[in-house]
């Protein structure tokens, strides 16, 4: 059955009320990773299956898991002012720790080079740090420069709080990561109380205080729910996301673990008419544990997702109110034209250009060599956007994501979108790559990091290598969509899902790269703008280093890509010789 036969078969399917039922079950319970309400969602995950007749089962493991506790987590000003504070995850625990603020002022900056961030940390010895900064690169910065603890500003007006991370490990942390772990208190304060703070600061008030925050931080185990719907072929594609929240979270994820249950409903009752197999995955671990679910399933099942997953469609923030826009975040292997079309059918807005793949979300499965990899944005049109957060406003990570954040004809519409997506991907007779035209947009990103970067930075030979592959990957990708089939699933993971690999990590296939904010090519962007009046001698010298061997990992996996499509069209070649000697009795 072809592609658009599929889908208009399983899409008359999708039945909206369910899915808006499921969402209210699933918000019953506030489902943090390892506790009751994140086992009793497990519980109604695996009914739902049992009653669709679904195979599905329960993987459990354990994750080290940092839970906020709200009551008592407070900035006690010395001015008899309470403010109330979230701690971030793996925070340090602390109570009534004798502060005095500074304010950041370097993070209203969006780029601070090495001689910069000296000057920067100087003046934090000792200090409570009060920054837009966050993350887990930067609570490492105030760690080693001996600040006390971090207070970052929320970015939404209205009194919202957002939970964040200061995690710089991506999942569980291996035990020689144990020493980069820093222990800093770091705690999330409203914007309003962010401003006028700073305002106090700035006016030459010192302030002082007492700082508690506190926490439940250690090992707990978790299970995770994993359903799978057979096709013809046991290649699969992974649609997956997490089911951990803060609070009820309705929007984040509610919603996406109810239109998943949708999908896996539908395609096991069609299950005969896929060519390709369907494996769908509710995460826990996402929000609580640096997306410590996705990574161990990563781990155990590495050897399978290497051979079998073509595809990795993840579901996160669907079915938000005011999110009319869709756009596109990808890798772009599939090609623009795959996701914009589909975006306009069902937003009615001309698709934008799309993001390339973020370092979030529970993108685990880079060492996977997975070619495809989609996750829609939702998000509010520009002049309805009424805050930066992800998803469809300011609720975001907050007690505000309630049943009334639910829009249900936007979820109605995320499952049909993510079903298309599926469909087309599942029964495409060759896997939909367009790897000449991904291989344009790395070069596009390597002349734009090439242009901003000093000569001691130089990417001549990265450029170089793509040439000489260009020419093999044209008469591969012309091939291979020519008599293509299934049974060439792994060949194109060996290709398509390398390329992509290069171009978003930075290491080996076997580890995870850190949870830090990761563009197209990280380590060679990095060097952007880098020079010896913005760096040290020494740093200069460091990070040449790191350029040079970056380079030297792209150029050789790109010769290893050129060769494995040598080497498959010397079979092709070989074959085709074959079979028209036998037929004609003549030989080539």
């Amino acid at each position: 059955m072809d592609v658009n036969a599929l889908f208009d078969l399983v899409s008359k399917e999708i039945n909206k009320e369910k899915m808006v039922q499921n969402v209210k079950e699933i918000g019953k319970w506030h489902r943090y990773t390892g506790a009751a309400g994140g086992e009793a969602c497990v519980d109604h995950l695996l009914s739902e299956l049992e009653k669709y007749g679904v195979p599905a089962k329960a993987e459990r493991y354990q994750a080290f898991v940092s839970l906020p506790i709200d009551e008592g987590t407070e900035l006690v000003l010395e001015s008899g002012e309470h403010l109330r504070l979230i701690g971030e995850v793996y925070s340090k625990a602390v109570e009534n720790l004798d502060c005095e603020l500074v304010y950041d002022h370097w993070s209203e900056q969006k780029k601070i080079y090495e001689l910069e961030e000296k000057e920067r940390l100087k003046s934090f010895r000792g200090k409570l740090v009060l920054t837009h900064s966050g993350g887990g690169d930067f609570a490492e910065k105030l760690f080693r420069a001996g600040a006390i603890g971090m207070i970052h500003i929320s970015m939404s007006r209205g009194g919202y709080i957002h939970h964040c991370n200061i995690g710089a490990e991506w999942g569980t942390p291996s035990a020689d990561a144990m020493n980069r772990i820093v222990s800093i208190p770091a705690a999330d304060v409203s914007f309003e109380d962010g401003q006028m703070l700073i305002e106090r600061l700035e006016h030459g008030e010192t302030i002082k205080g007492f700082l508690t925050i506190r926490m439940e931080s250690g090992v707990r185990n978790s299970r995770m729910v994993i359903a799978d719907i057979p096709g013809k072929s046991e290649n699969f594609i992974l649609i997956n996301g997490h089911y951990d929240s803060w609070y009820e979270g309705i929007t984040d994820n509610a919603t996406s673990d109810a239109i998943m249950l949708e999908l896996a409903r539908v395609f096991w009752k069609h299950r005969e008419k896929l060519e390709r197999s369907v494996r769908i995955a509710w995460w826990s671990g996402h929000s609580d544990a640096r997306y410590a679910g996705s990574t161990w399933y990563c781990d155990e099942h590495l050897d399978e997702l290497n051979k079998k997953c073509v595809a990795d469609i993840n579901l996160d923030l669907t079915g938000c109110k005011l999110a009319e826009q869709v756009r596109a975040r990808t890798t772009c292997m599939e090609g623009e034209d795959f996701t914009a079309s589909v975006i306009e059918e069902y937003t009615g807005y001309k698709a934008k250009p799309y993001i390339p793949m973020i370092r979030g979300g529970d993108q685990s499965f880079w060492g996977a060599h997975i070619p495809i990899d989609i996750m829609f944005k939702y998000e509010p049109v520009d002049e309805k956007r009424v805050s930066a957060c992800p998803s469809g406003g300011p609720w975001w990570h907050t007690e505000q994501d309630t049943l009334d954040k639910l829009d249900n004809d936007i979820l109605y519409r995320d499952a049909l979108m993510n079903l298309k997506i599926a469909c087309r991907i599942l029964n495409s007779q060759v896997l939909p790559v367009e790897m000449c035209g991904f291989v344009e947009k790395m070069q596009g990103f390597l002349n734009d990091i090439n242009a901003s970067t000093e000569p001691d930075f130089d990417l001549t030979q990265v450029i170089n290598a793509i040439e000489k592959m260009k020419p093999v990957l044209k008469k591969f990708e012309f091939e291979i969509k020519r008599v293509g089939s299934v049974e060439d699933d792994r060949i194109i993971k060996e290709t398509a899902g390398e390329l992509s690999r290069l171009v978003y990590t930075s290491g080996s296939p076997y580890q995870q790269d850190r949870s830090c904010a990761y563009a197209p090519f990280g380590v060679l962007k990095q060097q952007e703008g880098v020079n010896l009046k913005n760096v040290s001698e020494e740093c200069y010298l460091f990070k040449k280093t790191e350029f040079k061997r970056a380079c030297n990992r792209i150029i050789g996996q790109l010769e290893h890509v050129m060769w494995v499509m040598e080497q498959y069209l010397d079979r092709k070649v070989k074959f085709y010789v074959s079979n028209y000697s036998i037929n004609t009795g003549r030989s080539i």
